[in-house]
C-alpha cells in the first residue's frame, strides 16, 4: 500500500498549471519536522503535486506558511536532462488536503510575522539601559492593570 500523511506548513509560493488537454494543476513545497532524539528538529521539505480539484483548492484558499494535512501517495519518476543524464524525481501527489488554521487565523501569523520583520538594530539600541520611550510608558501606566497575553501556537504540535 502506498500511503502519505504530512502535517506541516506550505513552504512555497504555489504554482499553478494546465496541460494541454485542459487539466489544472499546482505544485508546492511543504516543510515537515521530521522526529529525532536529537533536540535540533530537522525539517524535511517534500514536493507535492495536486490534480483537479486539490490543485483549485489549494491555489485558491493556501499560500506559503499555511498549516495544511495531506494525504496522498508517493510518486517517483524520471527524465533525461539536457546532457543524457536520467535525473529521478520524487514527490508526493495529493489525494487530499485540509488547512488546519483558519484564514483569519493564517492573516494573523502573517501580521505578525510582518511586524517582527520591521524592528531593526536601532529598535534595540537601548538594550540593557531604559530607554525614552519605556520611561514614556511606565509613568502613563501607573494603574496597574495587568494582561495576560495568550499565543497559540501550532507548531508546537508538529515536533
Amino acid at each position: 500500500m502506498n500511503k502519505v500523511l504530512l502535517v506541516g506548513r506550505i513552504a512555497s509560493d504555489i504554482r499553478s498549471f494546465t496541460t494541454p488537454s485542459g487539466v489544472n494543476y499546482c505544485r508546492a513545497t511543504i516543510a515537515v519536522n521530521r522526529r529525532v532524539s536529537s533536540t535540533e528538529p530537522i525539517t524535511d521539505f517534500i514536493p507535492l503535486v495536486a490534480w483537479r480539484n486539490n490543485s483549485d483548492f489549494m491555489a485558491r484558499y493556501l499560500s506559503k506558511g499555511a498549516l495544511v494535512s495531506i494525504e496522498g501517495s508517493f510518486t517517483t519518476g524520471s527524465y533525461k536532462n539536457a546532457s543524457g543524464e536520467v535525473i529521478r524525481t520524487y514527490e508526493v501527489t495529493v489525494d487530499n488536503v485540509s488547512a488546519l488554521e483558519s484564514k483569519q487565523q493564517r492573516e494573523q501569523r502573517s501580521s505578525f510575522a510582518n511586524s517582527e520583520r520591521k524592528f531593526t538594530d536601532e529598535t534595540h539600541k537601548f538594550a540593557g539601559s531604559q530607554s525614552p520611550a519605556q520611561s514614556d510608558f511606565e509613568d502613563n501606566n501607573q494603574n496597574n492593570v495587568k494582561h495576560n497575553f495568550v499565543f497559540e501556537s501550532l507548531d508546537d504540535d508538529l515536533n
